[in-house]
């Protein structure tokens, strides 16, 4: 447990500060308010190693809350840079009140329920103090200078919560700001259905606890696909959606199947939060592009990336489960089925299945029609893909095996994340490449 004089040395320190901020953005240019938030900074991480400054930095489990805080500041005034001043001080009245408020709810013991999402536990009445105090905060304060229906005020509120609830080690201090900023930014002049936007919050994590309590996803791995599936559902549209979603599902189904009848794949099927990224990282950094350039080039990268995984995938859990042996491409000898680097016919027909029926699926959805030679090339890319995936892991992963800084068990980046991340890379080359040719 934490020293409660630590933790109250701590949180006077948030809450003065939260006030002093604010007064601060009241009064002081901005120019001369980021030159102090920059200041302010600097201190916080020079004296946070410091024994005299222990009291206002750490607790038993070494929370970076104080870290976190100025960047969060930091982070929230430059996206709110060029927006009205207001917004910005709402952000500073909900990081100061509602978390202070929340931590001495959380405080009262009886009939009091923990619980825990991410990695820190958090308490039902801290939580429900949290949402009260952030709903009064954003009626009373933001809603008279931009007339927000109450609908808008909730939805901002279930965003600063979840924020909250997912937060862990301190980081709601970076999370709260930076996302509810980011909220007030891409609202701006948008015809926003907040119903739709709080289901898109609520469903993904109904679905991602869920997939945590199946032992599907690790704690962290279901954190990250919460947070990827917030962002396709409610920032891109839904036709980013659903070739993610049908990689996701199939994946889900064909793995839980292949432990299910493999006693070597049954402690190693969870998926963690490096494994889940490392299969859409790519897709994600184009669907990102695509939003800021407009660049169709980035929408057939996405496809040929979202068909490679798949690929890959299908091939690994379902070549196992058709044959009993694989033809190694590291020594060129037959080995049992699901080796690293690996090949089989069932395997290989699988990844070939998968990759066009994400391409078939994915080019009808952008484009609305079928392109037989288009698609052709995107299956084939994604198809090469998955096979310079098994190349990578065949011939590089035993030297990553040797870097310290890799962990070969737990939730940290292993070898296969990076063999993973490498070699689903190669599918926009592939296409680049097919696409000159034909």
């Amino acid at each position: 447990m934490e020293n409660n004089n630590s933790l109250l040395t701590r949180k006077s320190v948030h809450f003065g500060t939260g006030c002093l901020i604010f007064a601060l953005s009241c009064i002081v240019g901005r120019e001369m308010l980021l030159l102090l938030f920059i200041a302010g900074a600097s201190f916080s991480f020079i004296t946070f190693n410091y024994r005299e400054f222990y009291a206002l930095h750490k607790t038993s489990y070494s929370s970076l809350g104080t870290l976190f805080y100025p960047l969060g500041v930091i982070s929230s005034f430059l996206v709110l840079y060029n927006q009205p001043g207001y917004y910005f001080r709402t952000v500073i009245l909900v990081l100061t009140i509602s978390d202070v408020i929340a931590w001495l709810a959380g405080q009262i013991k009886p009939f009091n329920v923990s619980f825990r999402i991410s990695y820190d536990r958090k308490s039902l009445f801290g939580i429900l103090a949290f949402f009260i105090t952030c709903l009064m905060i954003l009626h009373l304060y933001l809603a008279p200078f931009i007339g927000a229906n109450f609908s808008f005020i909730l939805l901002a509120t279930v965003v600063s919560v979840t924020l909250e609830v997912i937060s862990f080690k301190g980081s709601d201090n970076l999370t709260i700001p930076f996302g509810l900023s980011l909220f007030f930014l891409f609202s701006q002049g948008q015809a926003l259905n907040p119903y739709w936007l709080i289901a898109v919050i609520l469903i993904p994590a109904a679905g991602c606890i869920l997939l945590f309590r199946l032992n599907i996803l690790t704690r962290g791995g279901s954190l990250t696909a919460y947070l990827l599936a917030v962002y396709f559902a409610g920032v891109t549209d839904f036709i980013w959606v659903f070739p993610v979603l049908f990689f996701f599902i199939s994946s889900v189904l064909f793995t839980k199947l292949h432990a299910s009848l493999s006693i070597a794949a049954r402690s190693s099927y969870r998926r963690n939060a490096w494994q889940v990224m490392a299969n859409i990282i790519w897709a994600l950094l184009c669907s990102v592009l695509f939003l800021i350039s407009h660049n169709e080039i980035f929408i057939f990268f996405f496809i040929a990336l979202i068909a490679a995984v798949t690929a890959d995938t299908w091939a690994s859990e379902l070549g196992p489960l058709i044959n009993r042996k694989s033809f190694s491409v590291s020594d060129f000898k037959m080995h049992p089925a699901g080796v690293t680097g690996g090949i089989s016919p069932g395997g290989t027909m699988a990844a070939m299945v998968a990759s066009v029926c994400v391409s078939v699926i994915s080019y009808y959805l952008f484009f609305g029609e079928i392109h037989i030679l288009t698609i052709a090339i995107l299956s084939v890319s994604g198809f090469l893909a998955c096979f310079a995936d098994t190349l990578l892991g065949a011939f590089a992963e035993k030297e990553l095996m040797k870097w310290r800084f890799l962990n070969k068990d737990g939730e940290g980046l292993s070898p296969n994340d990076l063999v993973n991340i490498a070699g689903s890379a190669t599918g926009p080359l592939f296409f680049v490449f097919l696409s000159r040719m034909g």
